[in-house]
């Protein structure tokens, strides 16, 4: 599978039942064959949980958005109850709780892959990063155009660079340029490329 593949995992998320967890909530997963996939923001749990930018300490992994990890510490023991998988993914709200999903994987001894479109900022500290580092995570994220997701909240940081692709919708930071069909397509864009 290839970046646009785990995109498209991540849209279905989007429409699909959820796995783990409830549809109304903000702490939602879908499991794909091997692929764990976490649902974005869509509704106004997800938006409380994406405005709860208190900071909690994580032991292992630092300083972390509260909403963030809250979200994936809600479904986190029935994630961690299913088989292991060969990669996580998500858009905005999904793909934070992705990236943590990751590393506590790789802190368990399950190293995958991860696939993080449009993350919003999550820790205030390097603890994260070194954890992604010095594990060897495989990581892909993006920043699609000026999206402005990726840039907050302020203060805060993603625990590795991501991968520009797309073209700005807007010369200036805008929401336009965080929606999935519009990662897809300029993922769709590099393939043909």
């Amino acid at each position: 599978m290839n970046p646009l593949d785990y995109a498209l995992l991540a849209k279905r998320a989007y429409t699909d039942a959820p796995t783990v967890g409830k549809a109304d909530s903000a702490s939602r997963m879908c499991v794909y064959g091997d692929v764990h996939a976490f649902r974005g923001t869509d509704d106004l749990s997800s938006v409380i949980a994406d405005a709860d930018c208190a900071l909690v300490h994580v032991p292992g992994l630092g300083a972390l958005h509260a909403g963030f990890y809250g979200a994936l510490a809600a479904i986190l023991p029935a994630a961690l109850a299913l088989r292991r998988p060969v990669a996580v993914t998500g858009h905005s709200l999904g793909a934070a709780m992705a990236i943590i999903y990751a590393a506590v994987l790789a802190q368990l001894g399950h190293v995958c892959p991860v696939y993080a479109f449009e993350p919003p900022r999550i820790a205030a500290d390097d603890t994260l990063a070194h954890v992604f580092r010095d594990l060897a995570i495989p990581f892909y994220g993006t920043r699609n155009g000026n999206d402005l997701v990726t840039q907050v909240p302020l203060g805060l940081m993603c625990p590795r660079v991501l991968t520009r692709i797309g073209k700005p919708a807007l010369l200036m930071d805008n929401l336009i340029d965080h929606s999935i069909d519009r990662v897809i397509d300029a993922l769709q864009e590099l393939e043909t490329a």
